[in-house]
């Protein structure tokens, strides 16, 4: 029976590319609650450009308006200093609280010590950039020692 849901699929082709090493991070269940609960940073920086925005529009409202009913005027500066006010305590959030996550992945990342990547033989091209890197490099040196004999 099994056979018979398989008759009519096709096994995907899966194309595989060798890395040279691979990390493996083992990370404690409270690490990972965080990673998972990602960063509040996006929402901070969101709803203080929403709230700066429009204590702005408000603000220039006041500025270049004449308004003659007083409650809309009241209304009017209320919504302009609670703005204000609301954006710079969650742009102050945002810049606190920035770098909790990427200080965790850092932590993390520092568990395993860096291995440098083996290195791959020079083609042909950079084998001659080499060269007339080395043969510029010896030239200018010689004309610098002769400019400092002279």
């Amino acid at each position: 029976m099994a056979q018979n849901q398989n008759e009519g699929f096709i096994a995907p082709r899966i194309v595989r590319g060798q890395v040279d090493s691979l990390s493996l991070f083992e990370i404690t269940d409270y690490e990972l609650e965080l990673l998972e609960q990602g960063s509040p940073n996006a929402i901070y920086l969101n709803f203080a450009i929403f709230f700066v925005s429009i204590a702005i529009s408000f603000l220039s409202a006041l500025l270049t308006v004449e308004i003659k009913s007083q409650n809309i005027f009241t209304i009017f500066v209320v919504l302009t200093v609670v703005g204000f006010s609301v954006g710079g305590i969650l742009i102050i959030l945002w810049i606190k609280t920035r770098t909790k996550l990427s200080a965790l992945l850092l932590k993390i990342k520092a568990r395993v010590p860096m291995v440098a990547a083996p290195t791959r033989p020079a083609t042909p091209e950079q084998k001659d950039n080499q060269i007339h890197k080395t043969e510029a490099n010896k030239a200018n040196s010689a004309d610098a020692k002769s400019r400092a004999a002279d």
